[in-house]
């Protein structure tokens, strides 16, 4: 820095110091004096993420801004796309310091390194990612009930809501087919489920079993 830098560039240096202290390693702050293209960075924090240090020159992108029209009236362009000469991604912010008339006399850039948070992305997508039940199990969803007594009334309510009727008013073919979706998720592995399923039905235990026997010996088990 020179005596010939602008105030309001010096007065930026705690900024960028206080900049880096609040956000962290990950983000490198930088400021340019653009009246020395050359050797444009003046100030520098965490300059570990580009490798730039004091003495750097400007980028492209901050040359294309001083001769563009179409920053004329701009104050910052936010969270665009970059990255380094390893290939590391990072999210960008510049921000244009004018003097009194309006001309841009440097730039405060933040770079922020997202590898990390990628990573930790990458990480979370995994983790939460999930196969879709219907795929697997011909159900709504799996249940945690704490009783067998819980398991066996959400059982019973799913079927009631397969025929949308209660059971017992279900015509023999819909009692089989509800008998034979039951039999294959494996309700009648359950202590006490054809005790149950005859009081919803309004049929006997017997008259249950015959129907359970019925659906299994139907070739592949479809019901007319």
């Amino acid at each position: 820095m020179t005596k010939k830098t602008h105030p309001l560039l010096r007065a930026m240096l705690p900024v960028v110091k206080g900049l880096a202290a609040m956000l962290g390693p990950d983000y490198e702050i930088v400021l340019h004096d653009v009246s020395n293209p050359e050797h444009s960075v003046i100030a520098i924090e965490n300059g570990h993420v580009t490798g730039r240090r004091i003495g750097s020159p400007l980028t492209d992108l901050g040359l294309y801004i001083l001769k563009s029209k179409k920053f004329r009236n701009v104050s910052h362009v936010a969270n665009y796309a970059t990255s380094t000469g390893d290939g590391r991604k990072l999210r960008s912010t510049t921000i244009f310091l004018r003097d009194e008339n309006g001309k841009i006399i440097g730039f405060l850039c933040i770079n922020f390194d997202t590898t990390k948070f990628s990573m930790l992305k990458e990480t979370i997508d995994y983790m939460v990612q999930v196969q879709e039940l219907e795929s697997i199990f011909q159900g709504s969803a799996e249940r945690f009930p704490t009783r067998l007594e819980e398991l066996l009334a959400e059982t019973l309510e799913n079927a009631r809501n397969f025929l949308h009727k209660p059971l017992r008013m279900a015509s023999k073919e819909e009692k089989l087919r509800v008998i034979k979706e039951l039999d294959e998720k494996g309700f009648f592995l359950l202590k006490g489920a054809v005790e149950e399923l005859s009081k919803e039905m309004g049929n006997s235990k017997f008259t249950i079993y015959s129907y359970l026997r019925e659906v299994r010996k139907l070739k592949n088990g479809n019901l007319i």
